[in-house]
């Protein structure tokens, strides 16, 4: 405490201010929590929106937004991609991950007999991009097959069990049946484009691909290889299907954050009475001190002396207003990130710019509050103030 009141003490406008607020107590707890409600709003709301947003963009980066899927266009005649193909592809986005796939029906023959349709997909390596949950994937993958999680526990599948497929032909028949030993379980995933069951590319015999993934590291990165993609591929003719979720991505942000902003914007409107409440604190304190600012006057102090107390005065207010809200603002933004983001301590960029701005916002409103009533005490005349 004795610190604190050498600090003030070299600062007489600040101890003068500061013994003005403690006089009007009421008028002045009023007014700081005029400015606290303001504040409470503004940091509540906007970082909220922000956690949420961001759980969200975490959920579709999880579904696949940072994929870019190409499949052949209209114009290409095979409609199939082959090494060359995809020689040209890997070459034009740099150093993305390529994952060729192709897929089929088939159908899967049950232990009681009974056939369903199952969707296949047939590619090199499933790891590239899923993670396995019960089982190892051999290098030399060729005979075996890999099933979703939710396939294996529809038919009670396990590492080790055997399946029996049959390729649909054209003809809408079924080829022969073939068994495949169950290899891995993948884990489960909300990933876009999730298949049944997984084989060796080498099963198809003609190793040609229907689908081409890119796999990025973010949104970003994935956009990026979807342009240059079709500024590669095309031209006049459309030899290229790019299909990402950047696009779903600035749309949900672009969405969001004017949702948010508008909902800061009416919190705002409680700091706009706030300020109100500031400036006619302000007022009445101006003018039941006439006498005292005469004196200060007579003595030797300017109007910028004047003008500087009444704006620290203002000031005073509304950092006690803003430090109150923003502590009670921590809190809802703390409930907002464990409900949202999993930890009360997960900040986001834009939670911490709206917690700073909101306090900001509250003091600046305080100091405009008070710049009017400051201004009209500094420049009464000492001799009229003295008469009261």
């Amino acid at each position: 405490m004795s610190l604190l009141r050498r600090l003030t003490g070299r600062f007489p406008s600040v101890v003068i201010a500061r013994r003005n607020v403690s006089r009007a107590r009421t008028r002045s707890l009023l007014a700081a929590a005029a400015i606290m409600i303001g504040v409470v709003a503004i940091a509540g709301i906007g970082a909220g929106g922000a956690a949420f947003k961001q759980s969200q963009l975490d959920r579709i980066q999880e579904q696949g937004a940072t994929n870019v899927y190409v499949s052949p266009g209209f114009d290409k005649e095979d409609r199939h991609f082959d090494r060359t193909d995809l020689m040209r592809i890997d070459e034009t986005v740099g150093g993305a991950g390529i994952v060729a796939t192709e897929s089929r029906s088939m159908e899967y023959r049950r232990r009681s007999n009974r056939e369903r349709g199952v969707s296949v997909t047939y590619l090199d390596d499933p790891r590239r991009l899923y993670d396995v949950a019960a089982g190892e994937i051999p290098k030399n993958w060729r005979r075996s097959a890999v099933v979703s999680r939710e396939f294996a526990a529809d038919n009670d599948l396990e590492p080790g069990d055997r399946i029996v497929l049959a390729p649909e032909t054209d003809e809408d028949e079924t080829g022969e049946f073939r068994a495949y030993r169950v290899t891995a379980v993948l884990a489960e995933t909300q990933a876009f484009g999730v298949d049944q069951v997984y084989l060796p590319i080498e099963a198809t015999g003609d190793r040609q691909y229907g689908q081409v993934r890119i796999t990025t590291q973010s949104v970003e990165e994935a956009e990026a290889a979807a342009t240059a993609l079709r500024e590669e591929f095309n031209g006049r003719k459309d030899t290229l299907i790019v299909f990402e979720l950047t696009s779903l991505v600035r749309l949900f942000t672009s969405i969001v954050n004017g949702i948010n902003l508008f909902l800061a914007g009416l919190g705002s409107l409680s700091l706009l009475v706030a300020g109100v409440s500031i400036a006619n604190t302000m007022l009445m304190s101006v003018t039941k001190r006439r006498e005292e600012i005469g004196v200060l006057r007579a003595v030797g102090y300017s109007k910028v002396d004047i003008l500087r107390i009444l704006l620290v005065e203002a000031a005073l207010l509304g950092a006690i207003g803003a430090g109150i809200g923003i502590a009670l603002a921590l809190l809802v933004v703390l409930a907002a990130n464990a409900i949202f983001l999993g930890s009360p301590f997960a900040f986001t960029s834009g939670s911490l710019l709206y917690l700073v701005g909101a306090v900001v916002f509250g003091i600046g409103t305080s100091l405009v509050a008070g710049a009017y009533p400051a201004w009209r005490a500094a420049n009464e005349r000492p001799v009229e103030a003295l008469r009261g």
